[in-house]
């Protein structure tokens, strides 16, 4: 009954709309810059050349020189598996339909660079972050209405950098990453009240995804461990029963073997390419990045024009002061959701490239788009009573167009995409872009160049 009634759902219709028209004017299936090179060569390496050595891969695209060699023999390439991993069934798929094209003589090329390739794996980006909305979507039906749920969904999606990711800029483990993080709120919030070890096991496997597809994403795992530990402690002082220790310690076991054989896929690649099975930090010894972590720029993160989280995506900031009203609804579940953020705030902060060099807007919590959109709901839902729900509609809307404009002038480089800007340009630029370069926004929509 439940399954139909989710079919049913308009809510989910209206979200597939959304998908479809923001696809056929946004979809933009390339590989462009030196991370989404890094991201795709570990699956075109494994897959046509059976190895991992991505020289060729990065010689490809032009960014042979920049590469060192690591212990092992191997370029260096620190950038997560995880993406590449997920995008491998929309590849393989992809170059079967080629091989099978050139057995009956059409000249397909078969070499995992053609453009059917990037093709399926840009929509396996964008249908991995569709996926991860929908999912958050039925959480939010949960506690909020129709209305709502869909109108929070849809503001996050379109007013931040998830919208650019999964469809401009698909090549980035970012649509991947909002995906994994849903997958793991949905998987936490359906199973957390079974007190069973296959349900510890699905709640790991789900955050030893989240740390494959960004590594980073490895301290979500804290809330989870401290969760199950607080739990069992609750259990033994209220029963004073040896099983509850035997049914404590079976799940420990399930959730931290789960996340291990989910992450392993990078273990093997460290061993293969660093000749070790973990690596802390891969970004310092490829791309010379560390942390600074007595020095956080947590002020710099949420509020500079380089990248700043709520300037760049006000929105997100309403969103994020609805996690006080979440809280009257759920408040184990607003606790996961603050303290994922402020752990992951804190690492991305003391990373020496906080504001992420090339980037739409603070891209490292495009993540976080789950925990943004049930804040948001549950701000509509307590403004509802006293602002009808189509002013409320309205307001989100002028934040999407915010953003839209955001990504005009990015497309344009009519802002840096790298480093700061002066408040006033950024904010006057937002109201003067379409008049300055209409006739450019015409070709881009029509040449979709």
């Amino acid at each position: 009954m439940k399954s139909q009634l989710a079919r049913l759902d308009k809510g989910i219709l209206i979200l597939i709309l959304i998908f479809l028209v923001a696809f056929l004017v946004l979809f933009k299936p390339w590989i462009h810059g030196f991370d989404t090179v890094a991201y795709y060569s570990w699956l075109r390496s494994a897959v046509i050349d059976g190895n991992l050595q991505i020289s060729d891969e990065f010689a490809y695209y032009g960014y042979g020189a920049e590469r060192g060699t690591t212990p092992t023999g191997y370029t260096y390439n620190e950038w997560a598996v995880g993406s590449a991993i997920l995008w491998s069934p929309f590849f393989l798929a992809a170059h079967g339909l080629s091989l099978l094209a050139r057995m009956v003589g059409l000249p397909v090329v078969t070499d995992g660079y053609a453009a059917q390739y990037v093709w399926a794996i840009s929509l396996g980006s964008a249908l991995y972050a569709f996926i991860g909305l929908f999912l958050t979507y039925r959480v939010c039906r949960q506690f909020f209405t129709l209305p709502v749920s869909a109108l929070a969904t849809t503001a996050i999606w379109l007013s931040s950098p998830l919208v650019f990711y999964m469809y401009s800029h698909p090549v980035m483990s970012h649509a991947n990453d909002a995906f994994a993080y849903a997958l793991l709120i949905f998987t936490w919030h359906n199973t957390r009240h079974r007190r069973t070890w296959q349900s510890a096991a699905l709640r790991g496997g789900a955050a030893g995804l989240c740390a494959l597809v960004r590594q980073v994403n490895a301290v979500f795992v804290f809330f989870a461990l401290g969760e199950m530990v607080i739990d069992g402690i609750r259990t033994w002082q209220s029963t004073r029963q040896t099983k509850s220790i035997g049914q404590f310690t079976a799940q420990w076991v399930a959730f931290t073997v789960a996340w291990w054989l989910a992450y392993s896929p990078q273990m093997v690649a460290w061993r293969i390419v660093y000749g070790h099975w973990i690596e802390l930090n891969p970004y310092a010894s490829g791309a010379g990045v560390g942390f600074s972590w007595l020095h956080p720029h947590i002020l710099e993160v949420l509020f500079s024009t380089a990248h700043g989280l709520f300037v760049w995506t006000p929105l997100l900031l309403f969103a994020a002061l609805g996690w006080f009203f979440l809280w009257r609804h759920d408040q184990r579940l607003t606790t996961l959701l603050a303290v994922n953020f402020a752990l992951q705030l804190y690492v991305v902060s003391a990373w020496n490239d906080w504001g992420g060099s090339a980037a739409f807007g603070q891209r490292f919590f495009t993540n976080m788009s789950p925990a943004f959109v049930l804040g948001l709901a549950a701000l509509l839902s307590t403004l509802q009573n006293r602002i009808p729900i189509a002013w409320l509609a309205t307001g989100c809307v002028l934040f999407i167009a915010w953003n839209a404009l955001l990504i005009i002038r990015y497309v344009l480089d009519d802002i840096p995409h790298g480093g700061s800007m002066s408040l006033g340009e950024l904010i006057l630029g937002q109201f003067t872009v379409v008049p300055r370069y209409l006739g450019r926004i015409l070709e881009i929509l029509l040449q979709r160049r």
